[in-house]
């Protein structure tokens, strides 16, 4: 429940810009003033990388079973009284290795709520391995009312071959948009009649550079337990206002866009999509993504614990900066224009410091909030589909 005692004096990057192709996001920081305040929404056990928000205000969290975290309930609603209550109950928040995946959460890596009140989540499904398929790995949705599954979709080993790994998701009136960050490639689905094609996958816009490597905190680089780097390709994605473009990134950036008309037309050889696709933003690691309703892009950043704001004119603003906010994950604007923001700390996470990694997550996890000032747009609504519908899962090469 929200606690409006617990806030604090932010900062916010009140003017200054800086060439679209050339920039990076350390320039951000050059004018800062006194700015939003960070305000506590919730104070969570569980480690929570995401949340929704439904239009009467309910509020659910994402509960990833990462390491050290394998029993929580996956998805819970966040009571007033700052409970937490499974979602969607029974059996489907009790999974454990060896059941059944097919009507269980198994390791939902993000939520999200649009325009219906529905809840959608990716499941990463029972991890296989580098060169394995995830059992168990799917998109869901469910009614918030009730709890009532509305939708499961899995996807062909030609969509979703092994080593992939679903992200995150948006959607237009007539398909969700998926990344892969696992392999690295964008996911199209026509939620009508079932149809995917997996897209760019071949294309380094999806692709983790290597020499981008993510430094977090103290400049702690991202490893895995066995000392290298993980790889994190195409990561998050949104959608712009209009519809017609489809943003993106692997983790350590930099930020591309690429048509959605083209990314669903099966007549567009791979070659042709990849010509199609254009440079954003010279980004460092996010960690999480939000759009608005006029197009500004709202970069939860890794290196540093801070929202900046990219505007489609180019210029780049520091939304809010303070020292609780290592890692922002998968944020939400509301319709009161409040940005929420989920700080997993996954980089003090043992399991992403290498070899003999150390803990160092600071307990609870939290959920702050803040304020948008009136020049950024409202809470965006899911785009209508522009040009064709994706009809067939075959593409060409």
């Amino acid at each position: 429940m929200l606690d409006r005692r617990h806030f604090c004096k932010a900062t916010v990057l009140a003017c200054g810009a800086a060439a679209l192709a050339s920039s990076n996001l350390t320039q951000a920081a050059s004018l800062i003033k006194s700015g939003p305040a960070l305000i506590e929404v919730a104070s969570l056990d569980w480690l929570c990388n995401a949340v929704g928000l439904t239009s009467g205000g309910r509020l659910f969290v994402g509960l990833p079973r990462w390491p050290g975290f394998e029993n929580t309930p996956s998805i819970a609603e966040v009571l007033p009284n700052g409970t937490l209550k499974p979602f969607p109950g029974g059996a489907w928040n009790d999974w454990q290795s060896g059941k059944s995946s097919a009507h269980a959460l198994v390791k939902i890596n993000t939520i999200h709520i649009f325009d219906d009140d529905t809840l959608w989540a990716i499941d990463q499904g029972e991890d296989a391995g580098r060169h394995g398929i995830n059992p168990g790995q799917k998109i869901l949705q469910f009614d918030t009312r009730d709890g009532k599954l509305l939708r499961s979709i899995t996807l062909p080993e030609s969509v979703l071959p092994a080593g992939a790994n679903l992200n995150d998701l948006r959607l237009d009136s007539e398909h969700a948009y998926l990344t892969d960050s696992g392999l690295g490639a964008i996911i199209v689905v026509n939620l009508k009649t079932g149809a995917a094609l997996r897209r760019l996958a071949d294309h380094p816009s999806t692709k983790m550079s290597p020499e981008r490597r993510p430094l977090g905190e103290g400049a702690q680089p991202l490893l895995t337990p066995d000392g290298s780097d993980h790889q994190v390709h195409s990561d998050p994605l949104e959608i712009s206002p209009d519809g017609q473009w489809l943003y993106y990134q692997p983790l350590t950036g930099p930020l591309w866009k690429v048509p959605t008309a083209a990314l669903r037309d099966t007549q567009v050889t791979e070659k042709a999509l990849g010509e199609k696709v254009e440079f954003v933003y010279d980004t460092g690691a996010l960690t999480g993504t939000a759009i608005d309703s006029a197009g500004n892009l709202y970069l939860g950043e890794y290196d540093k614990p801070r929202v900046t704001v990219l505007s489609p004119d180019g210029t780049l603003r520091v939304a809010v900066e303070d020292p609780r906010l290592w890692n922002p994950d998968a944020m939400i604007i509301s319709n009161q224009r409040e940005l929420y923001i989920p700080v997993p700390q996954s980089a003090r996470m043992a399991s992403n410091r290498g070899p003999n990694g150390v803990n160092a997550l600071q307990l609870p996890f939290k959920i702050y909030k803040i304020r948008l000032p009136d020049h950024l747009g409202n809470r965006e609504a899911v785009p209508a589909v522009v040009g064709k519908s994706l009809m067939s899962a075959r593409s060409k090469r």
